[in-house]
């Protein structure tokens, strides 16, 4: 399990932001030697082994940045969760607000969305996959609504769960990653945060790797480019690009 957080203005080759890769292969000998660490361009990185949680090799894995879109792997696991429970079901239909309204709402604009329009009826499974394939900034916001009655009471959530996972140099201040003073997070918590996304909620995992969906007859391919390298055999997890309207 390889993350990556990249510089805010950094998109470049496999410096794509964050992902995370699963592959399988033979067990390493304890006695055999692994190789030194490759030149990685990223501002902070982390390799961990899944099964085991052991940091194979790191770099400015504990320095607090900005997680931008990386927060929306938070979003989805409160949504897992709220799924897991019985809270939420995702053929439930969710009526839009104003709030999740690109054209109405100047925190959206520019940003990357699914195309909500204030009163639309939408499942929880399309508003799930918006959030996750297409990284939409009005899914999360949406979503949050419905899952905790406003914006403010669903971040308590994902700060909630952050406390509980031991994310303590995490801080989420939104939904969906947009600038907000006082937000941050690390590789290692990003990291830590993706493993029990996978254990706990593994339906939500499976979402990550779709490569596109459709909603309302607009194709919508998913924004983590290294989900289609045929010798990388990436299954997700989420991509980190800062730059405005690409978050």
């Amino acid at each position: 399990m390889a993350l990556m957080m990249h510089d805010a203005f950094s998109l470049r080759g496999l410096a794509a932001g964050c992902a995370l890769l699963f592959l399988v292969a033979p067990a390493v000998q304890a006695a055999e030697q692994l190789p030194d660490a490759p030149s990685i361009d990223a501002r902070a990185w982390i390799l961990m082994d899944y099964a085991s949680g052991k940091v194979l090799s790191e770099g400015n894995a504990d320095e607090k940045l900005d997680p931008a879109s990386l927060t929306k792997i938070m979003t989805s696991y409160v949504v897992g969760q709220a799924i897991k429970a019985g809270k939420i079901k995702l053929t439930d239909m969710v009526t839009v607000g104003r709030d999740a309204w690109a054209t109405g709402n100047p925190a959206l604009r520019g940003s990357s969305v699914m195309f909500l329009k204030p009163g639309m009826q939408v499942s929880v499974e399309d508003l799930n996959k918006g959030v996750i394939i297409q990284s939409g900034n009005d899914a999360s916001i949406a979503i949050a609504d419905y899952v905790a009655g406003s914006q403010d009471a669903f971040v308590s959530l994902m700060n909630g769960y952050a406390k509980k996972m031991g994310l303590t140099n995490t801080t989420f201040m939104t939904v969906h990653g947009l600038d907000a003073p006082g937000q941050f997070s690390t590789a290692r918590d990003m990291a830590l945060l993706t493993k029990a996304m996978i254990h706990d909620v593994p339906e939500e995992y499976a979402v990550h790797k779709e490569k596109e969906f459709t909603f309302n007859k607009i194709r919508q391919p998913n924004r983590n480019r290294l989900l289609w390298s045929s010798n990388l055999n990436a299954d997700g997890v989420k991509n980190r690009d800062h730059r405005r309207g690409r978050l």
